[in-house]
């Protein structure tokens, strides 16, 4: 009886062998079986009408968008939410800022440019990316998937290195068709890939450099004082596990003047080629006497909770205390620096004593070039050449940013012991802010 017993459980387990080595057999000879039906469901479930997408980019870790969808009474209006799905079981909702343009719905994802959907949160399959809306006159949503009216076709991104480890997301729009029902669906692709050897984690920018020594006192300047701290931060993020490119190093620092950032080897141009997602910029401020301490600037429009962390980690671990400086102060050690209505006056005085057309420059335009020239399309980047002091901003108009911050690490007349003193406590705080927010 035993024995009988015995030969019905192996049996069964064999049984159940055979049915999951066939299982795993049929996903590997016809993948897409699970992709086909996620297709099928997300083109059921949008209307024929699409959502036109003006503008989409990546800043930082950050995807977001800019549309609109014709035809929407502000009556009739209800919500409208950005939707991520992989059309079987994973949805997620976003917030969507809305306005209206005559009886068009205008929309964009997130008032901070840094925010939205976190690609690197993402699990590795392909999502589809909707508009969910609601109506007064309708009792159920609907959703519609997006076209294209940008000038972009397709972003490969990047994510940060884990463990030695990287994935790939394609974002772009795909042509489906579904029992001659054509529909074009911006997606999301993410799997493992191998780092390009030309694309980095993080970028870091010694200002200053070559001809252009920066603020001197005696015989330290502000431009040996950035190389020294970008190369420290390098080494403790390497040690970390990121991959980190110098925008100077010893062997090309003695090519910069003040107004080459923009040439084919340019600080500028050497970030944005490495298509990375943070970029931390070192400088060294000069001011009143009676000026003195930390300054971070940060990009407008942003969530400032890294500069915040970063701001309080450099003066946990330094004598360094937050600047007294008010001008541009958003919090504590964090600053926002746009044009002023005055620098804005100066600008258009001398594009036409120049003799070239004026920058379309607001009062939401980032002052310093560190941090708008790097963001591209989300930060109002601007440099097309026709100021002929500078070369063009080859990456002026991209949509894939990074995400910079600019560190006057103190001033030179007040601070230089700290500065000079205590490179460890401001390295060890900088790494742990990026640690804990990349």
């Amino acid at each position: 009886m035993l024995k009988k017993l015995f030969k019905i459980i192996v049996l069964i387990l064999m049984l159940i062998g055979i049915f999951y080595g066939v299982s795993i057999t049929i996903n590997k000879r016809v993948p897409g079986i699970k992709q086909k039906e996620a297709e099928s469901n997300v083109i059921n479930m949008v209307q024929t009408r699409t959502a036109e997408l003006s503008d989409y980019y990546t800043y930082g870790k950050a995807f977001n968008i800019k549309g609109k969808v014709k035809n929407i009474s502000k009556d009739n209006f209800e919500s409208a939410r950005l939707v991520i799905t992989d059309g079987l079981d994973y949805e997620k909702n976003y917030n969507l800022e809305c306005g209206f343009e005559e009886n068009d719905l205008a929309f964009y994802s997130s008032n901070e440019i840094n925010s939205g959907i976190v690609i690197d949160e993402l699990e590795n399959k392909e999502y589809y990316v909707c508009l969910r809306l609601k109506l007064n006159n309708s009792v159920n949503p609907k959703y519609y998937s997006f076209s294209n009216n940008s000038e972009y076709k397709e972003l490969d991104y990047y994510t940060v290195s884990q463990n030695g480890e990287n994935r790939i997301a394609k974002i772009s729009f795909q042509e489906k068709n579904l029992n001659n029902i054509r529909c074009n669906l911006l997606t999301i692709r993410l799997e493992k890939a191998e780092l390009p050897e030309d694309v980095y984690d993080i970028v870091i920018d010694a200002g200053n450099g070559g001809k252009d020594p920066g603020e001197v006192s005696g015989a330290t300047n502000e431009a040996d004082i950035n190389l020294e701290y970008s190369k420290l931060l390098k080494e403790s993020l390497e040690n970390n596990g990121y991959k980190v490119k110098l925008t100077r190093d010893d062997n090309n620092t003695d090519t910069y003047t003040y107004n080459n950032m923009y040439d084919e080897n340019g600080r500028i141009s050497i970030a944005c080629k490495a298509k990375a997602k943070l970029m931390i910029s070192f400088q060294v401020n000069n001011g009143a006497k009676n000026l003195s301490g930390l300054e971070i600037y940060a990009p407008c429009k942003c969530n400032m909770n890294f500069a915040v962390k970063m701001a309080q980690k450099i003066k946990e671990y330094t004598n360094i205390q937050y600047s007294n400086n008010s001008a541009f102060k958003y919090q504590e050690g964090v600053y926002i620096k746009n044009y002023t209505s005055k620098e804005i006056r100066e600008a258009e005085a001398a594009a036409k004593r120049k003799g070239y057309e004026p920058y379309n420059i607001t009062e939401q335009t980032p002052y310093y070039y560190t941090i708008r020239e790097v963001g591209g399309l989300a930060t109002n980047a601007y440099v097309d050449g026709r100021n002929k002091d500078y070369s063009k901003n080859e990456y002026y108009k991209s949509n894939q940013g990074l995400e910079c911050y600019q560190i006057e690490l103190g001033y030179i007349k007040t601070d230089l012991d700290i500065i000079k003193g205590e490179k460890e406590g401001y390295i060890r705080g900088i790494t742990e802010a990026i640690i804990n927010n990349y």
